[in-house]
């Protein structure tokens, strides 16, 4: 029978899961290898079965309203004669009682390296195989590893290499190592299975047995069939982009990006409170088109002429902005629809991210009236769109320059602090900031399919939380990744921030694995915080692609040698010992007393005769395991020559004669400062500007450059190996 039929006959019988036999038959057919059994429903089948096997033998009992059946006492092993096999049999069908349908026989597979594999099926990404530690182990210690179908083999391979028990795939005590192409086989097989049959909600493969001559054999399956009414629901496994609605959002976008006229509707006479809100917001910003005020109890707004609905403008707007109470959000919004102004930003809250009864029931109406109206929605409960080249902002205090970088973010406030953080601190700026929030009609795709195509933007920044089509968003991220930096803080990957993405957005946030597998897959680079994302678009912003993770770091303190050594390995990157040539050369330029030669090169002169610099970092950069280098700053100690001349003579020249000599690879510089006088704290602030200025990145701390330079490494290596 093939798959479709088995499943059809589980359907009919008003089945959720099919029995072990009949999940071994489709797992077969995608070429799971798959113990051979025999069902046998009488003491002369029995005992035939097992002698045509030979013994040992497995029974165990069969039906498909049997689960658990270990627990059950319903597994019987090592069985060796037919007295053993009767005596089984008869156990297995009493405590099976009315449930019992019969036996399988099975021969005994002997092994003792057991794992797990599976496919379960994800609300966002669809079909995702598993892989990992199996047997009594598998729930215990979840050494197990995700990808989001379709896989290949070559991509279940590096499953394998992710397991913490990954040494067990190897030999290993006397036994051959596993056969990792018939387990990339049986994965790759699972992906196919999955991605063929959406009605499959689960398969369980556990344990799947290592023999002492490497042969995998699965011997117990688990499949499980998804709701019938979940299944006509369930997301489309079709990946294409569907160019007609992407060419007319972006259109859309387009507009709302550089628009010649906003509407801002709830616009209060007089500035209430510290903040002054949006329409205050634009005008402060110093935006150059027409921009309409609409307040139906005010005739002007501090002198500009208001507007009592959005029918009763000159024009319809190219962009309006609702800022009024929730309730009074669908009045406005059919107000948008009669005065045909179609590109709308919902900065009021109130909705499903209450997790209230009457805030759920007026998004769904949001929802509905949008939708109906054809309205190009972004919202509720967002702050919307920063576009500094056309002065149009919706928060206090925007950096008014414009840059290469752009932003897409569910949280208002992390748009808002990561805009102005990363702009103050590293003197990088945005071309577009998106804001959405509640992401009721345009999502994050939506963004990233505009950016994608945007010729400002060069690198993307994410703060994400859920997402409504996640095999969308892994596809947009594998392609624009490859040509646009794509970094993302995803906020909910634990349980307790999941908890919080619920009641911040309404929106379902997928199990940290199944995201590690998402960033494994796309190559887009994790931050695990708005701070991490600066550091690592700083890198990306200023460094040249390179190939390697050796570092070579040069400094000033007897401290920085282990601390540095800790730092890399923690990191992932690499500080090689210097070779006895390498070390004779810089011995030339560099005297021994109080320098010491290795890596990190830990030698005052460097600093204080900064033309023993240049040729120092020539020598380095000329050996090809050396791939990036850091100059640790000590701005306590460097203060003293000179009280801060010295530290900015430096700076100049990292910023220009230094990086000449590093033939074209990677310098970073790392400062630190623990005395708080002020002195130092503003010689530290023109060191900064020198850098920012120069473009050359420089962080607080050498734990924050690694961690950069390691995740950005890692993105070119995935460009290479892709």
């Amino acid at each position: 029978m093939e798959p479709s039929e088995w499943i059809a006959r589980c359907r009919n019988e008003n089945r959720r899961s099919l029995d072990e036999a009949e999940s071994k038959q489709i797992l077969g057919h995608y070429g799971i290898p798959v113990v051979p059994e025999v069902i046998v429903t009488s003491d002369t089948q029995l005992v035939s079965a097992a002698q045509s096997m030979g013994y040992p033998v497995v029974l165990k009992g069969l039906g498909s309203k049997l689960t658990h059946k270990t627990e059950l006492g319903l597994v019987k092993i090592n069985l060796r004669t037919p007295d053993q096999l009767r005596s089984a049999f008869d156990d297995i069908r009493s405590a099976a009682g009315d449930a019992w349908e019969g036996c399988l026989v099975q021969p005994m597979i002997a092994g003792r390296r057991e794992f797990v594999a599976g496919l379960t099926r994800d609300p966002q990404f669809g079909p995702v195989v598993m892989f990992g530690l199996g047997g009594v182990f598998a729930e215990a210690l979840g050494d197990v590893v995700f990808r989001i179908a379709p896989i290949d083999e070559r991509q279940a391979l590096a499953m394998m290499d992710e397991l913490a028990a990954r040494a067990l795939l190897g030999d290993f005590r006397g036994e051959a190592a596993a056969d990792r192409m018939a387990l990339a086989a049986a994965l790759a097989g699972l992906s196919r299975l999955g991605m063929a049959y959406p009605q499959i909600a689960e398969v369980d493969i556990n344990p799947l047995i290592v023999s002492a001559d490497g042969t995998v054999t699965a011997v117990d399956a688990l499949v499980v069939l998804t709701d019938p009414d979940a299944a006509a629901h369930a997301p489309s496994l079709d990946a294409a982009e569907d160019d007609e609605r992407v060419a007319r959002l972006n259109a859309a976008l387009e507009v709302m990006a550089h628009p010649r006229s906003i509407a801002v509707v709830g616009v209060a006479r007089t500035q209430i409170g510290g903040f002054p809100g949006i329409y205050r917001c634009i005008r402060n910003f110093g935006f150059e088109g027409r921009l309409y005020p609409i307040n139906p109890r005010a005739d002007e707004i501090e002198g500009i002429k208001a507007y009592p609905t959005l029918t009763a403008l000159p024009e319809p707007a190219d962009l309006v902005v609702i800022s009024v109470p929730a309730p009074a959000v669908p009045a406005a919004l059919k107000d948008c629809i009669a005065a045909g102004c179609r590109n709308v930003h919902i900065f009021s809250s109130g909705f499903k991210e209450t997790d209230e009864p009457e805030g759920i029931r007026l998004q769904a109406e949001v929802q509905q009236i949008a939708e109906a109206g054809g309205l190009n929605l972004i919202g509720p409960n967002c702050m919307g769109l920063y576009v500094p080249a056309s002065r149009l902002v919706t928060w206090v205090s925007a950096p008014a320059s414009s840059g290469p970088v752009a932003m897409v973010s569910q949280s208002g406030g992390n748009a808002q602090d990561f805009t102005n953080y990363t702009a103050d601190t590293y003197g990088l700026h945005f071309s577009k900031v998106f804001s959405y929030g509640n992401a009721v009609v345009l999502d994050s795709t939506d963004f990233l399919a505009y950016l994608a195509d945007d010729a400002d933007t060069r690198i993307i920044a994410m703060y994400l939380e859920g997402v409504k089509n996640g095999r969308r968003l892994l596809g947009q991220v594998r392609r624009i990744n490859r040509v646009k930096p794509v970094v993302m803080v995803k906020g909910g990957v634990t349980e307790s921030g999941a908890r919080t993405v619920a009641s911040h957005t309404g929106s379902l946030a997928g199990g940290v694995k199944i995201w590690q597998a998402f960033f494994k897959q796309t190559g887009a680079i994790q931050a695990d915080s708005l701070e991490e994302m600066a550091d690592v678009v700083l890198a990306l912003r200023h460094l040249p692609p390179w190939q390697g993770r050796g570092l070579a770091i040069l400094g000033t303190g007897g401290g920085i040698g282990v601390a540095a050594a800790d730092s890399c390995a923690k990191a992932g990157l690499e500080m090689p010992g210097l070779t006895p040539d390498l070390m004779a050369r810089l011995r030339e330029i560099i005297p021994p007393a109080g320098n010491m030669i290795r890596n990190p090169i830990d030698a005052h002169l460097l600093l204080t005769d900064l033309d023993l610099l240049g040729p120092t970092l020539g020598h380095l950069a000329a050996k090809p395991n050396l791939n990036l280098f850091v100059i640790s700053l000590h701005l306590d100690w460097l203060f003293g020559l000179e009280q801060g001349a010295h530290v900015e003579r430096i700076g100049h020249y990292i910023a220009g004669e230094a990086r000449r000599h590093t033939n074209g690879k990677p310098l970073v510089v790392v400062w630190r400062q623990y005395q708080p006088q002020a002195a130092i704290q503003q010689t530290r602030m023109r060191l900064e500007k020198i850098f920012r200025d120069a473009g050359v990145p420089f962080y607080h701390g050498l734990d924050r450059a690694v961690t950069a330079l390691s995740k950005v490494a890692a993105y070119h290596q995935f460009q290479r190996d892709a």
